[in-house]
């Protein structure tokens, strides 16, 4: 394992790997989204000439016959009779304010679609259609929503897949702000504006600096309590966040609240992909390729190794999981990509001899981090050197990184690369290491360095949980690269 790796490993033990309340309060109130981006929400066609929307929901009135249906001007004492019939006082507020949105969608063609069921599937619709301005408007109604008095994010209008029992159980300022979300839809929709893409690795960037905003604290004035209270935090920190989080963060969010997938979710639901395009040496900064040697200066007796094992902690044996760890040699240049996966996790290192070029975590929970990249071209120098018995090494670490700014290791003496595991050839020899951590604590482990494969492989981790060990399950080593 690299030096990247072994400190974030120490912090995965603590992480727990389950989604935080946010995500599952985000399920929640996606159920709006649902009842309004239906067909069977607005139970039929809008098949109507077009015509001026009605301006204030007070004034609103309606015409045409019973049998066109709600949205197609109804006779305005069918539709009185439709909202008595469902207990809503036609003069009240809220049956002002329904009244006031049928007659708009039967007079805009735009709302057709909806009502005859074309609408697109909701993540192209509502994550990539809208604009960045946009995102902000439907998740700041998203807000008002959740800290709607009426509402305690648990209610059933939210759930609601038929229009009129959506109207009926909602309060007037959430139907009103139902409305005005797909209202923003259709508008995105009029605008002929492209979408946007962002790449996993920006909107990744996006979810490690939100994941850095502290945990709301409980009874904080202005936040209800349980997950309404997560969300309204959670879209508070996004709109407050600098650019581009913002921008990249209402994408990602909104892909969630249309059933969507975040961005650590398709990482990990093809962690290869994204291991082979983002942590192959091609894709670092020009500077740092020139200082590597040259492809097929520094061959090596593989082309992968997969090392299937497990970590045991018998103070704190919850902590305990399998992994699977692979170390890919693309083209015998010293450079070596190691992707390790676990349940609910993944770590993307790729390095050369004892330097992380580049790192990243990316994993349920608080887990992904920022891609770090090595900005001291210094620490390849230090990764050149002879590996001296007593000797101190001092090597920066990829920036930026929850781990300090460099790491310190102590070379040990060297045995048989067989006492790691049997398969293995060569020497290998010990290093003790320690890395500064967030909050001035220290992380320290034990790693071994194999020079015949040219990688290194961290034995355990002692920190605040005890000794965490890795215990080798089995290694398979595949032939050697072209």
């Amino acid at each position: 394992m690299s030096f990247g790796f072994a400190p974030k490993l120490a912090e995965h033990f603590r992480l727990t790997i389950k989604k935080i309340p946010m995500m599952n309060c985000k399920t929640r109130l996606s159920g709006l989204l649902l009842a309004l981006l239906t067909s069977t929400a607005f139970g039929v066609g809008l098949d109507v000439a077009p015509a001026e929307p009605e301006s204030p929901p007070a004034s609103a009135t309606v015409q045409g016959s019973p049998a066109t249906g709600y949205f197609s001007t109804p006779n305005p004492d069918y539709f009185r009779q439709k909202l008595i019939a469902n207990g809503i006082d036609p003069d009240s507020e809220q049956g002002r304010v329904i009244t006031y949105w049928v007659v708009k969608i039967a007079r805009d063609p735009a709302w057709r679609p909806v009502g005859a069921g074309q609408m697109p599937k909701l993540s192209a619709f509502w994550a990539i259609g809208l604009s960045p301005d946009d995102r902000l408007k439907v998740m700041r109604l998203l807000k008002d929503i959740a800290t709607d008095p009426a509402n305690d994010c648990r209610t059933s209008p939210l759930q609601e897949t038929d229009f009129m029992a959506f109207a009926k159980k909602a309060s007037p300022r959430t139907f009103e702000d139902g409305m005005e979300m797909l209202q923003i839809a259709m508008d995105s929709s009029k605008s002929g504006r492209a979408a946007d893409h962002y790449s996993l690795a920006d909107l990744l960037d996006a979810e490690a600096c939100l994941n850095a905003t502290p945990p709301l604290p409980p009874g904080t004035p202005g936040y209800p309590p349980g997950p309404c209270g997560q969300l309204v935090y959670a879209i508070d920190a996004l709109d407050k966040s600098p650019e581009p989080t913002r921008e990249r963060g209402s994408y990602d969010f909104l892909q969630v609240m249309s059933h969507g997938k975040a961005a650590f979710q398709s990482v990990l639901d093809d962690s290869v992909a994204y291991f082979d395009e983002h942590f192959d040496e091609r894709r670092l900064p020009e500077a740092m390729r020139r200082s590597l040697p040259a492809d097929g200066s520094r061959p090596l007796p593989y082309s992968r190794i997969t090392v299937d094992a497990q970590w045991v902690n018998k103070t704190t044996p919850g902590d305990d999981a399998v992994f699977k760890d692979v170390f890919v040699n693309r083209r015998n240049n010293g450079v070596i990509g190691e992707l390790v996966t676990a349940d609910g996790w993944s770590d993307f290192t790729l390095s050369y001899r004892l330097a992380s070029l580049r790192i990243q975590t990316v994993g349920t929970g608080m887990a992904t981090t920022q891609m770090g990249t090595l900005e001291d071209l210094g620490a390849i120098a230090v990764a050149n050197g002879a590996l001296v018995p007593g000797e101190s090494i001092h090597i920066a670490a990829p920036q930026p990184s929850e781990g300090g700014k460099s790491t310190d290791c102590v070379v040990g003496q060297s045995s048989p690369a067989s006492q790691i595991f049997p398969s293995l050839k060569g020497a290998a020899i010990g290093l003790q290491c320690a890395r500064a951590k967030k909050g001035g604590a220290m992380a320290r482990w034990h790693t071994t360095w194999l020079p015949e494969y040219g990688i290194l492989w961290t034995d355990s981790i002692d920190d605040e949980d005890g000794r965490t060990e890795a215990v080798i399950r089995n290694i398979t080593i595949e032939g050697a690269s072209q």
